[in-house]
């Protein structure tokens, strides 16, 4: 088995993507447990505008995200390793831009 050099760009990216996206949830996962946030009454008016620039961003990614998982799931079925893996590269970008989101989301919120 030969590996071309576009397939190991390939299983680089996922590789690093991957682990940044672990990395991540782990961030996400500290500050939703360390920072108190705020009621939403509690916001003003540029805060709540940005909340909502996020929102809307954030499900654009999730479903771009979910068509890439799916994708995946039907090469998965039908194609090979390598465009797998490129796929599951896309769907990793996906979560990360979703997860910076989040952060961001928690950092509005976060009591000042």
């Amino acid at each position: 088995m030969q590996i071309d050099t576009i397939s190991l760009i390939i299983y680089a990216a996922l590789f690093i993507f991957t682990g940044y996206n672990l990395s991540l949830a782990w961030k996400l996962a500290k500050l939703q447990t360390q920072k108190l946030l705020r009621h939403p009454a509690e916001l003003d008016r540029q805060e709540n505008e940005q909340l909502q620039l996020l929102s809307k961003d954030k499900r654009r990614w999730s479903i771009l995200g979910r068509v890439f998982f799916w994708g995946t799931i039907l090469v998965a079925l039908t194609g090979d390793l390598t465009e797998v893996a490129f796929f599951l590269t896309l769907y990793s970008i996906c979560n990360i831009i979703v997860l910076r989101n989040n952060i961001t989301t928690i950092n509005i919120l976060a009591v000042k």
